[in-house]
């Protein structure tokens, strides 16, 4: 690989399609968001089973829990496009979500929300320095701090919930503009500067040309351990802001409030399209991922599906929309060495 074709980084994986006309731009845009088409059957069949998916409410929590996985995923979208990884997703909310709440009785909502973006990135900044500079591996390093996060939440709260009771924060974080939810409104603001981020900057470049080869990056004078710490301080700040309006919605936080929700953020991710060998990213494909999840643990429970039933349905459909995906990379590689 030439010096310059790695400086210009691999091809961004832009979610609209290159063909010509309307027809064959659908057709190709369809192609490669398969899980859209699937979205929408699976949403039309649990509306004709249980005619009460339709209703407002229900609606509205399906877009919130979207929202808080949507959120982080956006953050986790960097990383794995970069070919890293953060498990430390739990103790970072539960850290942040946990500083807005002891901060909010004594200042405002606006510097108790950017108390907790700085705990954020400042969280992310260690995953970061520790990935970076020791040279530790990303699933070890993030898991180790996943449970230093947690314990330090634990101790902070003496093992305590801590409740939220300002009403005007619990009224920003849970609104909703005609029939959206404010949290998913700014989801899908930030899947958008993710986009633009990811695809559209420097940053962008060397994130995807590093996560291809970043050895070759290196070696191109690109800024690799810079990079590398900044993608964690965003992640970090997208994991503390999922925090946010969690905490508004439960109304409370505490150590274990997002237990195991570093699986579902990667889920989502990675049912939507970026590749876990880095290297390249779709956006558009988190947001999908993250409305299928939620519309589907929605949909069992509306069904009345048990719970370890809910694990068995919700495991095969990360599997098999995992291989279908990998399937189809494998084809369009063929056909492009074709």
């Amino acid at each position: 690989m030439s010096t310059s074709q790695v400086a210009a980084g691999p091809p961004a994986v832009d979610d609209q399609p290159k063909a010509t006309g309307h027809r064959p731009a659908v057709v190709g845009f369809l192609s490669k968001q398969y899980l859209l088409p699937i979205l929408v059957l699976l949403t039309v069949a649990v509306g004709a089973a249980r005619p009460s998916f339709w209703s407002g409410g229900n609606l509205e929590n399906v877009l919130f829990q979207a929202s808080f996985v949507g959120l982080a995923a956006c953050g986790m979208t960097l990383l794995i496009a970069g070919g890293l990884l953060d498990l430390s997703v739990a103790g970072v909310i539960a850290v942040s979500s946990i500083a807005v709440a002891t901060v909010l009785p004594y200042t405002t909502i606006g510097v108790a929300v950017l108390v907790a973006l700085v705990v954020g990135a400042v969280l992310g900044a260690l995953n970061g320095l520790l990935v970076t500079y020791l040279r530790i591996a990303p699933f070890i390093a993030t898991l180790g701090t996943l449970y230093l996060f947690q314990g330090g939440a634990f101790i902070w709260t003496s093992g305590n919930v801590v409740p939220i009771t300002s009403y005007f924060y619990r009224s920003m974080t849970t609104g909703t503009i005609g029939r959206l939810p404010i949290s998913f409104l700014v989801f899908l603001l930030v899947a958008g500067l993710t986009y633009l981020l990811l695809n559209r900057s420097y940053f962008g470049r060397t994130l995807r040309a590093f996560g291809s080869n970043e050895r070759a990056a290196t070696l191109a004078g690109m800024p690799v351990n810079r990079t590398k710490v900044l993608v964690f301080v965003v992640a970090g700040v997208l994991f503390a802001l999922a925090g946010v309006f969690m905490a508004g919605r439960l109304a409370s936080a505490e150590g274990t409030m997002a237990q195991g929700f570093e699986l579902d953020v990667i889920a989502a991710v990675v049912v939507g399209g970026t590749a876990l060998r880095g290297g390249r990213g779709t956006v558009f494909g988190t947001i999908v991922g993250a409305l299928l999840f939620a519309v589907l643990a929605n949909a069992l429970n509306l069904l009345g599906i048990a719970s370890y039933w809910q694990y068995v349905v919700t495991g095969v459909v990360l599997v098999t929309a995992i291989a279908v995906g990998a399937r189809r990379r494998s084809a369009a590689e063929v056909r492009g060495a074709g």
